[in-house]
Protein backbone atom coordinates (compact mmCIF):
# COMPACT_ATOMS: atom_id res chain seq x y z
CA UNK A 1 0.00 0.00 0.00
CA UNK A 2 1.48 3.45 -0.71
CA UNK A 3 2.84 5.53 1.76
CA UNK A 4 0.00 8.73 0.86
CA UNK A 5 -2.72 6.60 1.07
CA UNK A 6 -1.41 5.16 4.10
CA UNK A 7 -1.15 8.63 5.73
CA UNK A 8 -4.15 9.91 3.99
CA UNK A 9 -6.23 6.86 4.18
CA UNK A 10 -6.92 6.68 0.24
CA UNK A 11 -5.95 8.46 -2.37
CA UNK A 12 -5.72 11.66 -3.49
CA UNK A 13 -7.76 11.67 -6.65
CA UNK A 14 -10.38 10.33 -4.11
CA UNK A 15 -10.19 12.51 -1.22
CA UNK A 16 -10.25 15.14 -3.30
CA UNK A 17 -13.39 14.31 -5.11
CA UNK A 18 -14.94 13.48 -1.29
CA UNK A 19 -14.71 16.89 -0.53
CA UNK A 20 -15.65 19.26 -3.06
CA UNK A 21 -18.11 16.29 -3.86
CA UNK A 22 -19.85 17.62 -0.49
CA UNK A 23 -20.73 20.94 -2.61
CA UNK A 24 -23.44 21.35 -4.82
CA UNK A 25 -22.19 21.07 -8.29
CA UNK A 26 -24.39 21.52 -11.90
CA UNK A 27 -24.46 18.20 -13.59
CA UNK A 28 -21.66 19.82 -16.26
CA UNK A 29 -19.34 20.95 -13.43
CA UNK A 30 -19.52 17.74 -12.24
CA UNK A 31 -18.95 15.78 -15.27
CA UNK A 32 -16.15 18.99 -15.93
CA UNK A 33 -14.59 17.52 -12.44
CA UNK A 34 -14.35 14.52 -13.12
CA UNK A 35 -12.78 14.76 -16.72
CA UNK A 36 -9.95 16.44 -14.89
CA UNK A 37 -9.97 13.71 -12.15
CA UNK A 38 -9.37 11.18 -15.08
CA UNK A 39 -7.15 13.52 -16.72
CA UNK A 40 -4.48 13.89 -13.84
CA UNK A 41 -4.55 10.39 -12.36
CA UNK A 42 -1.73 9.36 -14.02
CA UNK A 43 0.65 12.29 -12.74
CA UNK A 44 -0.65 11.13 -9.22
CA UNK A 45 0.37 8.27 -9.66
CA UNK A 46 3.36 9.03 -10.54
CA UNK A 47 4.09 11.72 -7.71
CA UNK A 48 2.91 8.80 -5.21
CA UNK A 49 5.31 6.44 -6.74
CA UNK A 50 7.88 9.11 -6.66
CA UNK A 51 7.28 10.03 -2.92
CA UNK A 52 7.31 6.27 -2.18
CA UNK A 53 10.98 6.19 -4.00
CA UNK A 54 11.81 8.89 -1.77
CA UNK A 55 10.75 7.93 1.46
CA UNK A 56 12.70 4.94 1.05
CA UNK A 57 15.76 6.40 -0.10
CA UNK A 58 15.27 8.42 3.21
CA UNK A 59 15.02 5.25 5.17
CA UNK A 60 17.90 3.47 3.67
CA UNK A 61 20.23 6.89 4.33
CA UNK A 62 19.37 6.64 8.00
CA UNK A 63 19.80 2.88 8.33
CA UNK A 64 23.06 3.08 6.87
CA UNK A 65 24.01 5.84 9.47
CA UNK A 66 22.74 3.77 12.09
CA UNK A 67 25.01 1.18 11.18
CA UNK A 68 28.00 3.37 10.67
CA UNK A 69 27.24 4.81 14.31
CA UNK A 70 27.37 1.53 15.54
CA UNK A 71 30.67 0.42 13.68
CA UNK A 72 32.20 3.72 14.86
CA UNK A 73 31.45 2.32 18.05
CA UNK A 74 32.56 -0.61 18.11
CA UNK A 75 35.98 0.12 16.44
CA UNK A 76 36.54 3.10 18.90
CA UNK A 77 39.30 2.23 21.36
CA UNK A 78 37.50 2.84 24.52
CA UNK A 79 36.22 -0.44 26.02
CA UNK A 80 33.27 1.02 27.26
CA UNK A 81 31.89 2.93 24.03
CA UNK A 82 31.89 -0.68 22.68
CA UNK A 83 30.37 -2.40 25.38
CA UNK A 84 27.68 0.60 26.16
CA UNK A 85 24.42 -1.43 24.72
CA UNK A 86 25.38 -4.63 26.40
CA UNK A 87 26.16 -3.14 29.57
CA UNK A 88 22.65 -0.93 29.49
CA UNK A 89 20.99 -4.93 28.89
CA UNK A 90 22.70 -5.80 31.79
CA UNK A 91 21.86 -3.24 34.15
CA UNK A 92 18.21 -3.30 33.11
CA UNK A 93 17.88 -6.74 33.38
CA UNK A 94 19.56 -6.78 36.91
CA UNK A 95 17.10 -4.08 37.57
CA UNK A 96 14.25 -6.75 36.46
CA UNK A 97 15.24 -9.33 38.67
CA UNK A 98 16.07 -7.65 41.37
CA UNK A 99 12.59 -5.57 40.80
CA UNK A 100 10.61 -9.47 40.42
CA UNK A 101 12.92 -11.99 41.43
CA UNK A 102 14.42 -10.94 44.40
CA UNK A 103 12.51 -7.93 46.11
CA UNK A 104 9.08 -10.64 46.69
CA UNK A 105 11.69 -13.67 47.87
CA UNK A 106 12.30 -10.53 50.54
CA UNK A 107 8.56 -9.65 50.94
CA UNK A 108 9.43 -6.75 49.40
CA UNK A 109 7.41 -4.61 47.54
CA UNK A 110 8.36 -4.48 43.37
CA UNK A 111 8.89 -0.62 42.86
CA UNK A 112 6.62 0.86 39.60
CA UNK A 113 9.15 1.83 36.98
CA UNK A 114 7.56 3.70 34.33
CA UNK A 115 6.00 2.07 31.08
CA UNK A 116 8.77 3.95 29.03
CA UNK A 117 11.51 2.27 30.31
CA UNK A 118 10.28 -1.08 29.72
CA UNK A 119 9.72 0.45 25.76
CA UNK A 120 13.17 1.52 26.00
CA UNK A 121 14.79 -1.70 27.76
CA UNK A 122 12.57 -3.76 24.94
CA UNK A 123 13.34 -1.46 22.09
CA UNK A 124 17.38 -2.15 22.56
CA UNK A 125 16.96 -5.82 23.44
CA UNK A 126 15.07 -6.59 20.32
CA UNK A 127 17.71 -4.39 18.73
CA UNK A 128 20.85 -6.01 19.52
CA UNK A 129 19.79 -8.83 19.48
CA UNK A 130 18.55 -9.08 16.14
CA UNK A 131 21.87 -7.30 14.93
CA UNK A 132 23.69 -9.95 16.49
CA UNK A 133 21.64 -12.56 15.01
CA UNK A 134 21.81 -11.20 11.25
CA UNK A 135 25.71 -10.92 11.87
CA UNK A 136 25.84 -14.55 12.67
CA UNK A 137 23.44 -15.55 9.68
CA UNK A 138 25.56 -12.89 7.33
CA UNK A 139 28.57 -14.76 8.33
CA UNK A 140 30.32 -11.22 10.14
CA UNK A 141 32.96 -11.41 12.61
CA UNK A 142 31.29 -10.11 15.66
CA UNK A 143 32.40 -7.07 17.38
Amino acid sequence: MPILEQILGGSVGQIFKDVVGTFKLSPEDKAKFQAAIDENQTQVRLAQIELEKKAQDTLARETEAASANIRADAASGDKYTSRARPSFIYVMLGILVANYVVFPVLSRPAIAFPDALFWLFGSCMLGYTGARTWEKIAGKSSV
